[in-house]
């Protein structure tokens, strides 16, 4: 019997109204792989800039669907899968294809989720909570007692950022609106406001922005410091000449580092690296040890108003779409 699918399209590049739900037969699972019935699957801003046609890097060509991430329920598997996958609650990095209501992944890339965890808990750290753990374990290299400062805190990397910072025993500083004051510190980190941070001395800056702004971030480190810069939202042009700037910086004999990380790099090179560290964040998760912040939970029929909302800049959290 045939499985119907529910996916959103990307038609053409272009705005939120270039989305389409379209319902078709949900694909078979091949050899090693399974198909997941999705049950939530995070709304990234590197979906918008797919979306849009100025995404730094590979990008699927429309029209193609979204969703860097899925956590749901295995429905089918392929030959050679464990058959004990089967009904299992489980998550997975899929780069694209997040956004439907089935999804095939391999089976080397999923990660169980253990029976009593939250589904829309668990399906932060596929992407934000796995960033924010390469970020500070693997790019920074963040020791405990360190000063780490954290832009764009509010949002679903920034948050998760804040929550992995304090499991490692950083001194978290997180810059963010007066009205997120609040939410900063209940992960326990100070607020600092948008106007004044780069008056401070950090051990690690964390910079989404680019442009000038990362130049800031350089300068705001202290001897030995570490700046990781993952994103480009203030540059209206190529990244290239930021890339090339990090690059020049890092090479400077003044005892600070600069880098750029980009996840989907390190999952074509290191997708082992990244299922532990995901399968050790889902236990810290199941432990309470994580508190991962959902700003809002959409069906795929709301996904153009998603996009809306996350461009907005004004969420706190994690966007998910639920089909």
């Amino acid at each position: 019997m045939t499985t119907a699918r529910r996916r959103v399209v990307v038609e053409h590049a272009g705005g939120p109204e270039v989305l389409r739900v379209v319902t078709d037969a949900a694909p078979e699972p091949g050899p090693g792989q399974v198909r997941l019935r999705v049950l939530a699957a995070g709304l990234a801003r590197a979906d918008l800039l797919m979306r849009a046609g100025c995404y730094p890097g590979r990008a699927p060509r429309p029209p193609f669907v979204a969703g860097w991430d899925a956590t749901g329920v295995v429905d089918a598997c392929g030959p050679g899968v464990e058959p004990s996958w089967a009904g299992r609650r489980a998550l997975a990095l899929t780069l694209t294809g997040g956004h439907a209501s089935h999804v095939v992944v391999p089976e080397s890339g999923l990660v169980a989720v253990p029976d009593g965890v939250d589904t829309a808990a668990a399906a932060c750290l596929p992407l934000n909570y796995l960033t924010a753990y390469e970020m500070l374990h693997h790019a920074a290299r963040v020791r405990p007692g360190e000063r780490v400062l954290v832009h764009g805190a509010a949002g679903a990397v920034g948050t998760a950022l804040l929550d992995v910072g304090r499991l490692l025993g950083a001194e978290t500083y997180g810059v963010a609106r007066p009205a997120d004051r609040r939410l900063v510190q209940t992960f326990g980190a100070s607020h600092v406001d948008r106007s004044g941070w780069d008056r401070m001395r950090a051990d690690v800056v964390l910079d989404p922005v680019g442009g000038a702004h990362v130049r800031r971030s350089f300068r705001a480190l202290r001897p030995g410091g570490r700046l990781v810069a993952y994103g480009f939202l203030a540059d209206g042009a190529s990244p290239l000449g930021g890339l090339a700037r990090l690059r020049l910086w890092d090479a400077l004999p003044n005892g600070r580092r600069a880098a750029f990380y980009r996840l989907s790099v390190a999952a074509r090179r290191n997708p082992r690296r990244l299922n532990t560290a995901t399968a050790a964040l889902v236990a810290a998760l199941a432990a309470g040890r994580l508190r991962p912040v959902v700003a809002a939970c959409m069906p795929l029929d709301a996904a153009a108003e998603a996009h809306r909302l996350l461009a907005a800049g004004t969420l706190r959290g994690k966007v998910l779409l639920a089909p």
